[in-house]
């Protein structure tokens, strides 16, 4: 299946793997090429660098969706035949509002959204920005208002960490764990806490001497509260995630050909072909790809020494028989100079080509593979996304 296969069949795609593989920009890309296409395209983002806002040029962007002027794609010559809009998440807002959507009354929310603890866990609890992230694609997938919604995922070394991540806040919140530990204050916010406290134990009066009374009662109110919705959000947590296993959802592995990489992102493929999620594509972004042959200058034969690093004085020589072939002495520095860059790029080429092949071997026959080379400048703007695309849709 080609990627342009995938757009046009698929309402999800899911950008996915470790940190700084260019998972954003492949989004924006593949986003651009769906709304070329005419698709109604929306691409969501966890991206706090907020790179995708400014090479899609899109002011404002925030937690709320914008769409992006279509005088984006005029001005890089890309045909427009969808729309595309952008948006980025924000954890804090995504958690108030599925709170507003589960608290029993209107008590019960202000109670919650005012409470320091949930102010701090809902922005900063490990596996809240990708819990949110899955919230705010299934809210946006059951509006139904978009045809795809390329969701660029945060960095992580291990797929569970994303995928895991709802059960992982709401074992949390509502385990065994945090209950024991806060029992006696949880009896006291059901009885009374000043009550309790009169006859607590020495070991909770040390607690709260080292804590503070205040964090341990804001932090039993809010487990307190949270009971009362944490059947609504393990509810929804499991539609999410059986929402990521449906054949409509199609996930896309982002990578680089640096070894320990490519180690990470077959480990990350293995992993959620375990819990049964369908990759569909594989991009491998910033290769060195072999030099193409072409007819060949004065002394260029000797370019095809098995040696792999020119050593200093083949360098000299055949710099010296290229600058006398152009009849300028001078070039000879430069020449030189680019000689070793050459060869540099050569062994660099034939890591990343034994890299790639490493990857290639458990990846299962169908799912697209796609290399994209090193660019020259790092994408910064619409026009960076184009070029990016006829990189990945060369074969199109």
């Amino acid at each position: 299946m080609t990627l342009d296969e995938l757009i046009e069949d698929r309402r999800i795609l899911v950008c996915c793997g470790s940190g700084g593989v260019g998972k954003t920009t492949a989004a924006a890309a593949l986003a651009i090429r769906a709304a070329q296409l005419g698709r109604r395209t929306l691409v969501l983002t966890i991206d706090p660098a907020r790179r995708l806002a400014d090479a899609l040029g899109v002011a404002d962007f925030g937690n709320e969706v914008r769409r992006v002027p279509s005088r984006k794609f005029e001005a890089a010559g890309v045909p427009l035949r969808g729309e595309l809009y952008a948006m980025m998440l924000d954890t804090k807002r995504t958690f108030d509002e599925l709170v507003e959507r589960f608290a029993p009354s209107l008590e019960m929310r202000e109670a919650i959204l005012s409470n320091r603890i949930y102010q701090q866990l809902s922005d900063t609890l490990a596996g809240s920005r990708e819990y949110m992230a899955m919230e705010k694609l299934y809210e946006l997938y059951a509006e139904g208002g978009y045809d795809l919604i390329v969701l660029d995922t945060p960095p992580t070394k291990h797929a569970l960490d994303f995928l895991d991540a709802p059960d992982r806040i709401l074992d949390f919140l509502g385990g065994k764990v945090v209950h024991v530990l806060l029992k006696p204050y949880l009896m006291a916010g059901r009885i009374g806490f000043e009550v309790f406290r009169w006859g607590a134990s020495s070991v909770f009066s040390v607690v709260e001497k080292v804590t503070g009374v205040e964090f341990l009662r804001d932090l039993s109110d809010f487990v307190l509260s949270f009971e009362e919705m944490y059947d609504g959000f393990k509810q929804r947590a499991g539609r999410v995630k059986a929402l990521l296993g449906r054949k409509e959802t199609a996930f896309l592995l982002v990578t680089a050909p640096g070894k320990f990489v490519l180690e990470e992102a077959i480990f990350f493929y293995e992993q959620l072909v375990e819990h049964r999620m369908h990759v569909e594509a594989v991009i491998v972004n910033k290769v060195h790809l072999p030099v193409e042959r072409r007819e060949r200058g004065a002394g260029e034969e000797d370019l095809e020494d098995p040696e792999d690093f020119l050593p200093e004085p083949r360098r000299r020589a055949l710099a010296e028989r290229m600058a006398e072939a152009a009849g300028d002495a001078s070039l000879r520095p430069a020449l030189e100079k680019l000689l070793q860059n050459f060869a540099h790029h050569r062994v660099l080429a034939k890591m990343d080509a034994r890299n790639i092949q490493m990857l290639r071997e458990p990846i299962r026959e169908g799912v697209a593979f796609v290399q994209v080379p090193l660019l020259p400048v790092d994408i910064h703007d619409f026009e960076g996304l184009r070029r990016l695309n006829d990189h990945l849709f060369r074969a199109a």
